[in-house]
């Protein structure tokens, strides 16, 4: 779809569509001329879920929410903000969770060979499809194990630094989805958080 097309059937504007496709809610499949070319399915989706009520929440805020639900510490927010925190986790659905939680990083599309992709594959948090290498990972959610796409989380500036050196392109239908982190997370081990690799999926 256009972005005229995408905000007809949201009913918002087109700078309403742009930013949703800058925070990852809708997904770009690519560019004809200078026209933006919108994946239907991800527009379709938003329009199932309608208008949300609230804010998203700040990137801190959704790497909290997803450490909870995943059984780890959180050091970054203050123990009232932890509270109020908690208590809103209890009281809201799978699917408003996952639209609170979009603003934990912006996503990244790249292309590049295989051997850079094992490559890149051993300097970013694994996630989504590119977590299911991992066989205790892929049973967990019940999946078979192997993927042939690279998803895992960067800080940000980590890929612009080193796009060159690792063989990648920006490209909007590639099949390496880098999402940028503006914060340091302390992940153990370099392994992301089961819940946000469960929002990934």
């Amino acid at each position: 779809m256009t972005t005229r097309q995408a905000a007809e059937v949201l009913q918002v504007t087109t700078e309403a569509v742009r930013k949703m496709l800058k925070t990852g809610r809708l997904e770009q499949t690519g560019m004809v001329g200078r026209m933006l070319l919108i994946d239907a399915d991800s527009v379709h989706r938003v329009h199932r879920e309608g208008k949300r009520a609230g804010r998203l929440w700040t990137d801190q805020t959704a790497w909290a929410a997803l450490f909870l639900l995943s059984d780890q510490k959180v050091t970054w927010l203050s123990s009232s903000e932890l509270w109020r925190l908690r208590k809103r986790l209890a009281s809201i659905t799978a699917e408003e969770f996952q639209q609170l939680v979009l603003n934990r990083a912006t996503p990244r599309r790249f292309r590049g060979s295989t051997s850079s992709k094992a490559q890149l594959a051993k300097t970013i948090g694994l996630t989504g499809g590119g977590s299911l290498k991992d066989q205790g990972i892929a049973s967990s959610f019940g999946l078979a194990a192997g993927s042939t796409a690279l998803e895992g989380y960067a800080k940000a500036g980590f890929i612009d630094k080193n796009a060159r050196k690792l063989g990648l392109r920006e490209d909007a239908t590639g099949d390496i989805l880098i999402r940028e982190i503006r914060f340091t997370l302390p992940l153990e081990d370099g392994k992301v958080p089961i819940a946000a690799i469960a929002v990934d999926l």
